[in-house]
């Protein structure tokens, strides 16, 4: 199973052994080999960094350069390993056939490198490796520039062929360095290619390089006194200060030919023609009736498109969303420009290139033969288009695709209902959102594509009950973690892209609940144990943000909470919410994992529910107020604070009495404030206001808010995901709408939260000891008749299936091995039976070991 790892403390010796080494089978029949262990790795390469030119201390000039290196195999090798990576981006080709891409994302100064063992790809005779390298320009590790590199080891037997002075360079002259970038959220950017100066074939087994310069080693470029003149290059140098073998699965890469053609119309010029570049096109959905499909969704030839006045603008609905680059297989008169557009969605048929804040068009000038070409970086797309100009002859398309990327997560969780076919339709969305919003990154959404350390929370929730996935959120946790700050502090999201050190408090505050939940859905405590101290110092810092009552009160750095409206001066409410939940967390960490020091936290955490309860209360409006203020209460009142009070029980029965039916009340929904002034919350901060609800006994209440808001997301012309906010056109600050340009990712993992609240109100399943060795089971008191669910662990798939019929209730569960379930026998009734034995209902729990297991009971009580 991806992801599973190796546990070996006494705690967790009932767990199977897992090794932690990791291969991934990649379709050309290469092994990819990752490493889950964060333990430090030794150094010992013999490359060194190469690039067409060593840049010094200015910035990296020239940034897509081409490497080439032949050498002679007299017999095909019992193992070749290939050692590789790049700043910022490889693509690997071995006697022309494509390899792989990579490396994983990282920080240069937890530089990953990729292992491939590659004999498969090897011949007798002459053999040549071809590396197509770009560099992002305003990468950062630390307080050190980024720059442009490349470095290699293959070990065949006793011959070791490493990046030095001996690999052939070229600069990618196609390529333009002032590119830009795709959005302010990244550094990657479009194409902007001139296939007119292509090398052809440079990366073929008989190309000629002897006109090609040689490798340049690059020295250490930082720091005084400077590298000596003659010092030898290395592989540990400036900003690659440490090396880690890859610590995610390889990502799983296929073509997806575009066949949909939904629209073929005329268009006055292309989108990059105009100063303002996010022009939009209204589809009239037909295909122009010159344009002729037949052959090419054939495969038996070229869909061609006759010279005209004006460009071509073909738009195919892939009808999913995809992750990819486009691509194409075209011939056209030289200079023609092609633009190539993908895109995630749009609204009222409205198409453009600037969609979700971002420049989603590449350029290609075509040189006048037949051409192949692949975009540099992925787009997020379900549509997929071309804008092209046939001015003197006529353009033919062989191919026009994306070449997916994907990460290889397991699909065998799931949560589904016969009565309820809602349960299903939500878990699969949880499970395509999350799908689209990660390639090698658990990432927030595909709009920013960062690894918030929040996202690790909420998004997290919904791996663990579906994919069972636990690389991705170690990885997650470890890189936020590399880029602290002395005093504690976590950026918002790791690895950091550039100097900009972005600050949200809340983020540190879920990294450490990330961190709790990781321990216990996955057992790996070897990397919770490196991650503890990290986890310390920053509780150690928030503490000295708190007031006499133990709450977090104007603290020095920024706090989001969500896009909607907040009061975020003084005590906040909501960031407090978090916090209490991160004492608690940190508190149960350091009991599993045997440490002292956790009732201090809980102490902690009761002194600040308390002072919520007592101060935070408005009799009058019958809500908890957003902040604290100098002691004054605010005059805003939002659903996270009263989502916050209901989640870790702080209202009383009264207060809760008074607060509830106004979050439920079917006041007419702007997506903004409700009736009473009560600001909303937005999708991707809902959790907490479901959870809440469920906690105080209003599960079927819960859950009704939660469709009656959701189910839009679900309609059948949209995508099947779970969106950032309630409109795709609008801002949860304001709510309004015609943000075209600026419209929000349909897909963001923070929403993905639903399987987390079926599996504990629905399935009544929690988990209650590290690695899920023991999870307790009880009926929960939801009206749904019947409920299902196959849950991924780290031993096992657990099955669990509950029907109630005529006041009788059955129950099928399937425990693996090593697993335990506490059943609360109190919740199903006075007469339980378990395979055909009646139960001594004076024990609140009967344990189930690993079997099978048929359970039924009585309603009374």
């Amino acid at each position: 199973m991806i992801g599973a790892k190796k546990i070996s403390v006494a705690l967790l010796c009932a767990l199977p052994f897992f090794s932690w080494a990791q291969t991934s089978d990649l379709d050309n029949g290469i092994t990819g080999h990752w490493e889950e262990s964060y333990a430090p790795q030794k150094q010992d390469w013999q490359a060194y960094w190469i690039w067409n030119t060593d840049d010094g201390k200015e910035e990296t000039k020239q940034h897509k350069v081409l490497f080439r290196k032949s050498f002679q195999l007299s017999e095909i090798p019992a193992d070749a390993i290939l050692k590789i990576t790049a700043s910022s981006l490889y693509k690997l080709y071995i006697n022309g056939e494509y390899i792989n891409r990579g490396p994983a994302r990282s920080a240069p100064h937890h530089q990953s490198y990729d292992v491939l063992d590659i004999k498969s790809a090897l011949q007798t005779g002459k053999n040549v490796i071809a590396v197509e390298a770009h560099y992002q320009q305003g990468e950062n590790a630390y307080h050190l520039k980024g720059r442009g590199g490349f470095l290699a080891e293959l070990s065949i037997g006793d011959q070791l062929i490493s990046t030095d002075n001996t690999w052939k360079v070229a600069v990618d002259k196609t390529w333009n360095n002032e590119a830009p970038r795709i959005n302010r959220f990244q550094l990657v950017v479009t194409d902007q290619v001139d296939l007119r100066n292509k090398e052809e074939g440079w990366n073929q087994l008989d190309f000629d390089d002897s006109k090609w310069s040689s490798a340049v080693g690059l020295q250490r470029n930082s720091g005084w006194p400077s590298a000596q003149k003659n010092a030898k290059p290395r592989a540990i140098t400036t900003p690659w200060t440490n090396l880690e073998q890859r610590h995610i699965p390889y990502l799983i890469e296929q073509d997806v030919k575009a066949t949909s053609l939904i629209d073929a119309e005329y268009v006055d010029s292309y989108f990059t023609s105009e100063e303002k570049w996010d022009r939009k096109v209204k589809l009239k959905r037909s295909v122009l009736s010159n344009i002729k499909t037949k052959n090419y969704l054939k495969g038996k030839g070229p869909l061609v498109l006759e010279v005209s006045d004006q460009p071509y603008l073909l738009v195919f609905d892939f009808g999913t969303l995809l992750n990819g680059m486009p691509k194409f297989d075209i011939e056209g008169e030289a200079g023609t420009k092609v633009e190539v557009v993908g895109i995630p969605y749009m609204v009222d048929d409205q198409f453009t290139c600037k969609v979700v804040d971002s420049r989603l068009v590449d350029e290609v000038i075509l040189s006048g033969k037949r051409e192949q070409w692949e975009a540099q970086y992925f787009k997020p797309t379900r549509y997929l288009a071309m804008v092209i100009h046939p001015q003197k002859n006529p353009v033919k398309i062989y191919d026009f695709s994306l070449h997916q990327i994907k990460y290889p997560f397991a699909t065998d969780g799931d949560i589904s209902s016969t009565t309820a076919d809602w349960v299903k339709a939500y878990t699969e969305a949880t499970e395509e959102t999350i799908d689209v919003c990660t390639t090698d990154g658990y990432t927030d959404n595909y709009r920013e594509r960062r690894q918030y350390a929040q996202t690790g929370y909420y998004g997290a929730m919904g791996n663990y009950w579906t994919f069972g996935d636990y690389a991705l959120q170690a990885a997650k946790l470890v890189q936020v973690a590399q880029e602290a700050e002395s005093n504690g502090l976590f950026p918002a999201y790791g690895p950091l892209l550039n100097n900009d050190f972005m600050v949200i408090l809340d983020s540190d505050i879920l990294w450490v609940r990330s961190l709790h939940n990781y321990l216990l859905y996955s057992g790996d405590q070897e990397t919770v144990e490196m991650l503890i101290p990290a986890a310390q110092k920053l509780m150690n810092l928030l503490e000295t943000y708190t007031n006499s009552d133990g709450l977090i009160d104007n603290p020095a750095y920024a706090y989001w909470l969500d896009h909607a409206k907040n009061d975020r001066r003084g005590a906040n409410l909501n960031l407090n919410g978090h916090y209490i939940g991160a004492l608690q967390d940190f508190a149960e960490i350091l009991s599993w994992m045997g440490q002292e020091g956790g009732e201090k936290y809980i102490q902690q955490a009761n002194k600040a529910k308390q002072a919520i309860q007592d101060k935070f209360w408005n009799e009058k409006k019958g809500l908890f107020a957003d902040a604290l203020i100098d002691g004054q209460q605010s005059n805003q009142f939002s659903e996270h604070a009263q989502a916050m009070v209901l989640t870790f029980g702080i209202a009383t029965d009264q207060q809760a009495e008074k607060l509830i039916p106004q979050l439920l009340k079917k006041d007419e929904l702007n997506y903004v404030k409700r009736e009473n002034g009560m600001f909303m919350v937005t999708p991707a901060m809902s959790y907490f206001l479901h959870k809440g609800l469920a906690n105080y006994g209003f599960i079927d209440e819960s859950f009704e808010l939660f469709r009656r808001r959701f189910d839009e997301m679900l309609a059948p012309e949209m995508n099947g995901t779970l969106w950032e906010e309630w409109w795709r056109d609008a801002s949860g600050r304001f709510g309004k709408k015609g943000m075209i340009g600026r419209t929000r990712s349909d897909a963001q993992t923070e929403s993905a939260f639903a399987t987390a609240l079926f599996a504990e109100y629905l399935v009544g399943i929690q988990p209650t000891k590290p690695g899920m060795t023991e999870l307790v089971l009880a009926k929960t008191e939801a009206s749904i008749e019947d409920i299902s669910a196959t849950i991924p662990t780290p031993l096992g798939m657990l099955k669990i299936n509950w029907k109630v019929k005529g006041g009788v209730t059955s129950l099928e569960v399937e425990v693996p091995k090593g697993t335990t379930i506490k059943l609360d026998q109190k919740s199903l009734g006075s007469q339980v039976e378990i395979n055909g034995k009646k139960q001594d209902n004076k024990e609140n729990y009967v344990l189930l070991e690993e079997g099978k297991y048929q359970v039924s009971s009585s309603k009374e009580m």
